[in-house]
Order: structure tokens, then C-alpha cells, then sequence
């Protein structure tokens, strides 16, 4: 059997893993467990990143189905990528398929023309040669799976995102007594996430956050703002008693957070009193000591409503030096800047402030601890071992784990090498592409020539001159420059002005030479700008000249 992961080995996010192998008919069968996006470090107009789809779109109606282990971004947000070229059948835990819904309807999707097959801890279902069974794990969003899949070459356990919390929000701990009977039938392989493998503590419990949140949410004088990853729905419900208890009302700010409710709720996870929130436009009816605000954007979104707030730009809330603001989450690697640059605007404004680094106990992460990675594989005692869900540091350290623990078989690998389970052990296999697809605002897909492009522009900048030339080139009419984006320029007008001199200086001296050798002038005036630029600046910028015949 082939497994062959696409995407989430090597780098955070964007996970998506294909398992093949041969029926009782001799047919091959593809299965796809997960398919997510990443976002862009960068902005570069961009805005998500899928995998490459294309060995899937080889394997053609060999592809019998997705299954999702739960509802994140990194987990779900391509599934309309990959329905685009491939129509097939998604099975999921409910909300993470309401998720999809959802994500369909914004891609205008007919909902008729995809089936959405909701599968629950302890059904099982068999696609091909594959059995699978979704077991319960806890985790920051609800009903998170596992999934336990019989296979010719023998059991597979993909572990999914999890944690041990043992008492979650929602009242749904993972399932370790079926996750031990799993690992008495014995397994072949497990898969398993390493996103926190550096994190050397027991791993936290929401029910310390929860108490952290209300003591810091009872003492505050005024108006409390807690920003928080929107899918965090064991954070909402949190979040919900507390506000009930202590008298205030809840606002949300932010369209995810938004949209998040409102998949949770009808799917009875999330049970807030009917008068419990408010809307933006309510807030001023208020004191700010009955007020519980909700925002999101806890990593410095530029357009997300954490953010706003911070900067004072935010048209239904302005938060002064009397507000507690609790940001009840981490800071995902890459994105270190944009939070520090919105934790320094709210310190601006003098509010009271709170976040996972100077206090600890108001953020736990869904994801599992090193001694929680350890008690997966503990539970399960596989014959192999395949880290999943990190970059490569992540993934040979918790190999380096389940090698100390007695497993045999580790294999660490990156995105595109496949690996061959069989009687054999688990050998090298497939070799796939598995590069990104950018997918820019509006939709399109946009390649990777493009994107150096783009980084290319922002470092350069653009100049664009324009000029009507007499055939001898002694004349000289609407002469303009324009320069977009140059380092290093105080007064933009004064610089152009004083280059389209230069240039027209250049014309009437250099002219009558370059019209008598037949030269180009748009080429001569090129090479002119290329080279002083590079000594005035520093940079070669993307250079447009267009030159029109009187």
C-alpha cells in the first residue's frame, strides 16, 4: 500500500495524505485523508495556498473519496480546490462538513452537486479496500476525529489533530479506551501530528484557561476584549458561561467568529442564553463593565478586527486605556511581526493587556505536548512510525520520539516521498509533485514564475516613462515618469521631476547620435535609468519606457 503525502510534511498547515492500494477485484483505490490550505507569509495579493493536485488528477476516477479528520483551515479550506477537478464524495465529522458547506456556498458550488457524507466516532464505513472508523480526540475545535483505517497491508492510525485534555469544554475527551483496544489488535503504521513537539510540559486543560479568563474578566473595571482563534469552539463555550456568570453581554467582532457561531450552534455545540449577545451597533447602549467583546484576527490580519482595534480604526468600537484586552491565543510561526507591531498599538493605547507569553494560562493549545505525542504511541504500539503535520525539525524530533519508545520502523519524510507499507516494512515508494498552488484574491491560481515576480517588484519597484520623440530626436514632447515603490525617496515629486529633466537631457544631447546609427531610443534610455538607478539607489527596478514618434 502507497501512502503519499501531498502536503503538511516539511512545513505547518496545508495537510493533505493519500493512501493506495488494491482491492479484492485487483482495482487500485485512492483515498485522500485531509485537504487543507496554508496562507501566504507574504502579502503578495495572495490568498491561500493548496497543494498540487496533480498526481491525484493522474490517479483520475482511481480517487474514490476525501476524509476529513475535523474542520480547520489546515485541514478542510481546499477541499473546493480539489472538487473543482475531481468529483467525489466528503465524509466528515457534522461541523467540520458544515464547514465545507459553507466554504462551497462562498465558491458557488451548488450544494447538489457535492455529497457531503456526515460519519461519527464508531460508525464505520469501507470505501474500496479501506475500512475506516473516526475515533473521538479532543481538540480546540469540536468533534475532532482520529481515524482508524484497515488496510490489505494492515491497520493505519492517522491520529489527526489532538490533545488529552480530560476535560474539555465541550465534555468529549479523546476516546483512550478505544484507542488502546486499536493498539491490542495491532497496528501497522501510525501517523501521527507533531506540531508541539517542542513543548516538553503535561499540556494544558481548558478548564485552566476558563479560570484564568474569569478571574481576569470578574476584576476588570471596564470593557474586556478577548481575541481568540475563531474555530476555538471550546474557547466559546468557555467564554459563554463566563460571561453569563459574571453579568456580561457578548459582542462579536470579526466575520469568522461570525460564521463559526453560526455552524455551531444549530449543531447544538455552542448553547448561549438567547440574550446573551448583542450586535456592533448595540455596544454604545451599554457600560463598558458589562461588556464582553469578542474579536478576531489574533495574528495581525491586516483587514481583521483585532487589528482595527488596535489601530483605532475599527467603525463600531474604539478601546481606550481603560479596557482589559486578553489575547487568548498563540502566535503562529511566521507571524511574529504582525503581532508584536498589534501588541505595541494596544500598549499605545493604554490598555490593560494579556496574552499567552507574559500569562500563560490564558491560551492552551489544541494540539498535543511531547508527553502527549508519547502516550499516543504508547496506546497504540506501531510496528511504524510516520511524523505528520510540521517542518522538518518537528518531524525528526518526534521520530527521534517514537524511536526512544521502542518502534522500529520511523520513516521521516517530506512532502511528494511516498512510502510502500507492506510485509516488507515501510519502504521508499512514490515520488510525486507536490510543489504549492497560490491562489490569488479574486480566485485564480497564479504560478510560482509569478510569485517570484511579485517578491521581485516589492523589493525594486516599477518606473514607467513615457515620451513623444521627433524622428531625429531632436524634439522632445509629454515627457512623464512615474515611479512606483523605489526605496529611499523622501519627495516623490521632486524625483521624478528632477529624472525627466535628466532624461530629456539625454534625449537632445545623445539623440542625433542614436538616430544616425539607428538606434532604439526606448533601449538607450532603458539602459540609462537600469544603470543610474543601480548606483542611485541600490536597486535595478522594473523599467517601462514607451516612446511615441512625432
Amino acid at each position: 500500500m502507497d501512502v503519499v503525502p501531498l502536503g503538511g510534511l516539511g512545513e505547518v498547515g496545508m495537510n493533505c495524505l493519500a493512501l493506495r492500494a488494491v482491492d479484492a477485484d485487483g482495482e487500485l483505490s485512492v483515498l485522500v485523508l485531509d485537504c487543507g490550505i496554508t496562507f501566504p507569509e507574504e502579502d503578495l495579493g495572495l490568498d491561500v495556498i493548496h497543494p498540487d493536485f496533480r498526481w491525484l488528477e493522474e490517479q483520475g476516477d482511481k480517487v474514490r473519496a476525501i476524509v476529513l479528520t475535523h474542520g480547520h483551515e489546515d485541514h478542510i479550506g481546499a477541499v473546493p480546490y480539489l472538487l473543482r477537478r475531481l468529483k467525489l464524495p466528503v465524509y466528515g465529522p457534522a461541523h467540520a462538513l458544515a464547514l465545507v458547506r459553507r466554504r462551497l456556498d462562498e465558491h458557488k458550488v451548488a450544494r447538489s452537486a457535492v455529497d457531503l457524507r456526515t460519519v461519527a466516532p464508531g460508525e464505520q464505513l469501507t470505501i474500496g479496500p479501506f475500512r475506516i472508523e473516526p475515533v473521538r480526540v479532543a481538540h480546540s475545535i469540536a468533534q475532532a476525529t482520529a481515524l482508524c483505517i484497515d488496510t490489505p497491508a494492515g491497520v493505519i492510525v492517522h491520529s489527526g489533530d489532538f490533545n488529552f485534555d480530560p476535560a474539555p469544554s465541550d465534555g468529549e475527551p479523546t476516546d483512550e479506551s478505544r484507542l488502546s483496544e486499536i493498539g491490542d489488535r495491532g497496528v501497522a503504521l501510525l501517523m501521527s501530528d507533531s506540531t508541539n513537539i517542542d513543548r516538553r510540559d503535561e499540556g494544558g486543560a481548558e478548564s485552566i484557561v476558563k479560570e484564568r479568563l474569569s478571574e481576569l474578566i470578574s476584576a476588570a473595571p471596564g470593557r474586556v476584549v478577548v481575541s481568540l482563534f475563531s474555530s476555538n469552539v471550546q474557547r466559546l463555550i468557555s467564554l459563554g458561561q463566563i460571561a453569563s456568570a459574571v453579568g456580561r453581554k457578548i459582542c462579536l467582532l470579526g466575520r469568522s467568529l461570525s460564521n463559526h457561531l453560526a455552524v455551531a450552534t444549530p449543531l447544538g455545540l455552542l448553547d448561549w442564553p438567547s440574550d446573551l449577545m448583542i450586535a456592533p451597533e448595540q455596544l454604545s447602549s451599554y457600560p463598558p463593565s458589562e461588556l464582553l467583546v469578542l474579536a478576531g484576527g489574533t495574528q495581525g490580519e491586516s483587514a481583521a478586527a483585532m487589528t482595527r482595534l488596535a489601530e483605532g480604526s475599527h467603525s463600531s468600537l474604539k478601546i481606550d486605556s481603560g479596557d482589559t484586552v486578553i489575547l487568548s491565543s498563540r502566535i503562529i510561526p511566521g507571524n511574529e511581526r504582525l503581532v508584536s507591531r498589534m501588541i505595541s498599538s494596544l500598549l499605545r493605547l493604554g490598555v490593560s493587556l494579556h496574552t499567552s507569553r507574559t500569562d500563560p494560562a490564558v491560551h492552551t493549545s489544541g494540539h498535543a505536548t511531547r508527553s502527549e505525542q508519547a502516550k499516543m504511541i504508547k496506546l497504540l504500539r506501531p510496528r511504524h512510525f510516520l511524523p505528520l503535520h510540521g517542518t522538518l525539525h518537528h518531524l525528526r524530533a518526534h521520530g527521534a520520539l517514537a524511536s526512544s519508545l521502542g518502534v522500529s520502523g520511523v520513516r521521516v519524510v517530506e512532502n511528494g516521498h511516498g512510502l510502500c507499507l507492506s510485509s516488507d516494512g515501510l519502504t521508499d515508494g512514490l515520488r510525486v509533485p507536490a510543489g504549492r498552488v497560490h491562489i490569488a484574491r479574486g480566485g485564480e491560481g497564479i504560478d510560482e514564475a509569478a510569485i517570484g515576480q511579485r517578491r521581485w517588484l516589492g523589493r525594486t519597484g516599477v518606473v514607467s516613462l513615457a515620451a513623444a520623440i521627433s524622428v531625429d530626436c531632436l524634439e522632445v514632447r509629454d515627457l512623464s515618469l512615474q515611479c512606483e515603490g523605489l526605496p529611499g525617496i523622501s519627495d516623490r515629486d521632486k524625483f521624478e521631476a528632477d529624472w525627466e529633466r535628466r532624461i530629456e537631457q539625454l534625449i537632445l544631447r545623445d539623440g542625433r547620435r542614436w538616430h544616425k546609427n539607428d538606434s532604439d531610443p526606448a533601449h538607450k534610455i532603458r539602459a540609462f535609468l537600469r544603470n543610474r538607478f543601480d548606483h542611485a539607489l541600490g536597486v535595478r527596478p522594473a523599467l517601462h519606457v514607451h516612446i511615441f514618434e512625432l
